[in-house]
């Protein structure tokens, strides 16, 4: 492997990271909208799990929390994951400012 397609690499991570992050923000949304639906659970006042719709209302609150965590939480990382990138990329091309060409 080339030391270009190694820092190519790096350069498409953010990307490949800004891409799981939306796959995180559709599944979160889905949940909430198709999952935790009262209907279901309230067809009518006689129904015997109607109570459960309560906590139709609670865990769309969780998959909420979920995401804004887990969003927060990836956020940080692709922020460290950026720097380091640019740090090993300065010592890097400090490394090769020291060495001497070889002609060949």
């Amino acid at each position: 492997m080339t030391l270009s397609a190694v820092w190519g690499d790096l350069d498409r991570l953010d990307d490949e990271m800004a891409e799981l992050a939306g796959q995180v923000a559709e599944l979160t949304s889905y949940a909430r909208r198709w999952v935790c639906q009262r209907a279901g659970f309230e067809p009518s006042p006689l129904c015997l799990l109607r109570p459960l719709a309560e906590l139709m209302d609670l865990l769309a609150d969780g998959f909420g929390d979920l995401r804004a965590l887990a969003l927060d939480d990836w956020a940080d990382l692709r922020h460290g994951v950026a720097s380091t990138r640019l740090d090993l990329r300065a010592v890097d091309d400090d490394a090769v400012a020291l060495m001497p060409v070889v002609a060949r």
